[in-house]
């Protein structure tokens, strides 16, 4: 799942290697930071230590860190850091979504990637421009809503490689031909059961408590996740089955 922008090891690398340098280098910097964040948080919010809660309530996440990180001079330099930072994230997504649009098929390589990606920059310019006081809020709620599929994507990822491709392989020369590629039914009808049948009614999100997170408690309970878990990983053996001897591929 790694992009062409990520680093290469030669062929000849064991597979641990590989695994645990990848799962340490996500898990350790994301667990530090998302800690940190949760102390923080719980000190602006639910404490509401005066310093961090004003500066959370007045001017957002970036009047927090900017309280946080001191002296003054310190913190702004940090802050500009950060900055950066965020836009070089965004410069490996947009390229990312240029690739992604030419996966859809030949006709979409008759646009160059350049702009692919620059017609996306453009729609993020606007859309940050035009919402800049509350778009984070509204896309972060909105975003929640949707983060139920990847536990389906995963689930199915990991039987097709881990127990149907086990034994058959991977062709590397048919990427570019649907002839040989799998028809995708089976995988698409697992993400959209594994998200409408389990996600969708154990979300417990800020606009929306499916019926069966209301079970737990007035707030909800997240079970989402553990569902669309759950019926992925049936529904997706017994359709990649049937689609494997209907079509063998």
């Amino acid at each position: 799942m790694g992009g062409d922008y990520y680093v290469h090891f030669p062929a000849s690398t064991p597979f641990s290697l590989v695994f645990w340098l990848t799962y340490f280098g996500v898990v350790i910097p994301t667990s530090f930071s998302v800690i940190v964040g949760s102390c923080l948080g719980n000190a602006a919010i639910t404490a509401a230590y005066g310093p961090y809660s004003d500066a959370y309530t007045n001017h957002g996440l970036g009047g927090l860190i900017a309280t946080v990180y001191h002296p003054v001079g310190w913190s702004k330099f940090c802050l500009v850091l950060l900055t950066f930072s965020v836009l070089g994230n965004n410069v490996a997504i947009n390229y990312s979504s240029g690739l992604s649009l030419q996966l859809l098929g030949h006709w979409f390589h008759a646009v160059p990637r350049l702009f692919w990606s620059l017609l996306f920059v453009i729609v993020v310019a606007v859309l940050a421009i035009a919402g800049q006081e509350h778009l984070s809020l509204i896309i972060s709620n909105f975003v929640s809503l949707l983060g139920y599929w990847t536990v389906s994507f995963t689930v199915i990822l990991l039987l097709e490689d881990r127990w149907f491709r086990r034994r058959r392989g991977y062709d590397l020369t048919a990427w570019d031909r649907p002839g040989k590629l799998p028809i995708g039914a089976s995988a698409v009808t697992s993400l959209l059961a594994g998200y409408l049948a389990g996600g969708v009614p154990g979300m417990a999100q800020t606009w929306y408590v499916g019926p069966i997170a209301r079970k737990f408690g007035p707030t909800g309970g997240d079970v989402g996740i553990y569902m669309a878990f759950v019926i992925s990983l049936i529904v997706y053996p017994i359709l990649r089955t049937l689609e494997l001897k209907r079509f063998n591929r």
